[in-house]
């Protein structure tokens, strides 16, 4: 084949030069034809699902995406005594809160130095409040509470200065007193006190729908009701830009329900007399620590509950700082503490109810026997001269279990605890509720100690010695109760034998404080005892009154037959003398007459190291019957030297 020759000037290239064209194939336009038809068919199928099958999900999700459901929290429940007086309100309080994502690395020491200097709260807190916190950059970290409102309108004129800083009213507790004043102090041990969930409890908590500035009852009743007073908390939906910055709310999903109101069962007005009355008997008395309860034996109720010394709990409800809360943890006296129930003494004397009960049921004595008493009794089985000495370094004589419980008699009371032996006196101890809670729904409720074979052989011992037996029958030893123990089981022998939950709270209120959902009073168990024992019982408690042992306490002129037993309690380490240190004890009911089982008020003092020659104790509850029933007497007895505190 010849090449055809390109014309002169011709210098354009065909490319097509040399190329052989091949025939077409009619099979592969076929299949690209069927390919594209089946990729369209696909994708179109897939859009379909997306958009029409499926548009309303992916809506939802894309919406989510740019929404977020917020909780909404609820006022937290009122509470009132039982008359109705408010104790415990919310009322609006200014909080200093960041946001983390709009506060400059570089501004933050300075941010937060201006904080300080506005608050009063050291920077240092601040600082570690806010490195503290785990979540979004765009929560708000609440850094300090309770500031002042001059604080908070400076805070807000500076907001430019101050990036990433927020002022916003929150609502707190506060604490009020009989008058309505604010007060904390009268019932901080009951009431206890609301605080911030801290960063260890928050993992526990956030599944119960807690957030991470949330606050949580701490103490008293704001804890052990934490559910009732909490309420319910609500929801909303809000707007979320692409950053993750909460916008406006675009609805509200779920209203919040407030927290129950609730009614104490204590009396405010009595809380004070109480208080009070306590209050100058531990200062006639040089005492640091002290305990009354005022209870209703029929119900379980409690009427007024005293620890001192106390502590105000609006400090911590408006955010305490450092130092004040250091300054409570250093007192020797630990005024934190509710020593009404969480702190065990020797009870004394008073302990002899139990021993009396256990002589009778067990039959080592009935109510007219006489026994010997002595100056100090000699142990048996121990060698010469090892021997317990009675109060009364004389002895009294021949001696009944009704005249021995109204005198006191140490020594008729070791021969009952031995005859019975120390394990049905531990019974008899169970059945009257001691070593173990009394069921008060409060915290930190201790149980005490009572001795037992048990008991020892979980101190590696075979058993109890024959001298702890006895000195165990007057309450002393290793016998360790809770003031409110003791007043509870005078209030079983008060009230025929019914052992009753201590109430301390009455029921659920309107927002006037109206009681609408009353709480029943609920009987723990009843005392396996002869009616007749617990009715001698309480003649002879009837009889300490009668016999003079409690002093001019009888010369009250009280709506009743007053019935009590008092008790001194040696502790701790013998002094330079050779003598101990003791508290003081005096718990008493008031029935219609001796022996009635009838008392709707019992009453118990507690002086912790009441080292004075009176018993310090009942002068205290001498002091608070003649407030309650107002009387026109004055029977106090000055504590050091016994004369009248009305003739000084």
């Amino acid at each position: 084949m010849r090449r055809r020759r390109r014309p002169p000037g011709d210098f354009v290239a065909d490319l097509n030069e040399g190329r052989l064209d091949l025939p077409r194939s009619r099979s592969r336009f076929v299949a690209f034809g069927v390919a594209g038809a089946l990729l369209l068919s696909l994708l179109g199928g897939r859009l379909f699902q997306v958009q029409v099958l499926n548009g309303s999900f992916y809506a939802e999700r894309a919406a989510a995406a740019r929404t977020v459901k917020v909780p909404i929290p609820a006022p937290r429940g009122l509470v009132f005594d039982r008359t109705g007086r408010p104790l415990v309100v919310n009322t609006p309080s200014w909080a200093v809160k960041v946001r983390p994502a709009d506060l400059v690395p570089a501004k933050r020491d300075a941010v937060l130095q201006r904080v300080a200097q506005l608050t009063g709260t050291p920077a240092d807190q601040l600082a570690a409040r806010l490195t503290a916190f785990r979540g979004s950059p765009f929560d708000l970290v609440p850094i300090a509470h309770g500031i002042s409102r001059g604080a908070a309108l400076l805070l807000s004129e500076e907001h430019e200065r101050l990036p990433g800083v927020v002022v916003e009213v929150e609502p707190i507790r506060e604490y009020l007193d009989q008058t309505g004043a604010v007060g904390g102090s009268l019932l901080a041990h009951v009431l206890g006190y609301t605080g911030p969930v801290s960063a260890a409890q928050l993992p526990d908590l956030q599944p119960r729908g807690y957030l991470h500035d949330d606050v949580i009852g701490k103490d008293g009743i704001e804890r052990s009701f934490e559910t009732e007073l909490r309420g319910t908390y609500g929801s909303q939906l809000v707007e979320r830009d692409a950053s993750g910055r909460e916008g406006k709310v675009l609805q509200t999903l779920a209203q919040p329900r407030a927290g129950k109101n609730l009614q104490l069962t204590i009396d405010a007005g009595m809380q004070r007399m109480a208080t009070d009355a306590l209050t100058w008997g531990m200062k006639a008395a040089g005492v640091s620590q002290g305990v009354t309860i005022v209870m209703n034996p029929q119900t379980g109720e409690i009427l007024a509950m005293v620890s001192l010394p106390t502590y105000d709990n609006n400090k911590f409800a408006r955010g305490i700082s450092s130092k004040e809360f250091s300054i409570y943890l250093d007192d020797p006296d630990k005024p934190l503490r509710n020593h009404a129930i969480s702190d065990i003494y020797p009870p004394g004397s008073t302990y002899k109810l139990v021993t009396a009960l256990s002589a009778l049921e067990e039959g080592v004595t009935d109510s007219t026997r006489l026994w010997p008493t002595y100056g100090c009794y000699q142990i048996p089985n121990a060698p010469a001269g090892d021997c317990l000495f009675d109060w009364n370094k004389a002895g009294f004589g021949p001696l009944n279990l009704v005249d021995a419980f109204a005198l006191s008699s140490d020594t008729f009371f070791y021969q009952m605890a031995i005859k019975v032996g120390i394990d049905p006196l531990a019974t008899w101890a169970h059945h009257l509720g001691f070593g173990g809670l009394s069921g008060i729904r409060l915290p930190g409720e201790a149980a005490g100690t009572v001795a037992s074979t048990r008991w020892a052989q979980e101190q590696g011992r075979s058993g109890v010695f024959t001298g702890e037996v006895a000195q165990a029958g007057i309450g002393q030893n290793v016998i360790a109760v809770t003031p409110m123990q003791l007043l509870n089981a005078y209030a079983a022998l008060a009230n025929g034998g019914n052992l009753m939950r201590p109430m301390i709270v009455r029921g659920e209120t309107d927002r006037s404080g109206k009681l609408t959902r009353p709480y029943a009073p609920e009987r723990l168990a009843t005392v396996d005892a002869n009616p007749a024992h617990l009715r001698t019982l309480r003649i002879a408690a009837r009889e300490v009154i009668t016999s003079g042992h409690a002093y001019n306490i009888s010369e009250l002129k009280l709506p009743g037959t007053l019935s009590d037993k008092t008790g001194t309690a040696e502790f701790g380490q013998p002094k330079p003398d050779g003598s101990l240190p003791f508290h003081s004890w005096f718990v008493a009911y008031l029935p219609s007459s001796p022996g009635a089982s009838d008392a709707q008020l019992a009453v118990l003092t507690f002086s912790y190291a009441a080292i004075v020659p009176g018993n310090v104790s009942t002068e205290v509850v001498k002091y608070f019957l003649q407030k309650y029933f107002k009387l026109k007497q004055d029977l106090r007895l000055d504590p050091k030297n016994f004369s009248l505190v009305a003739a000084n």
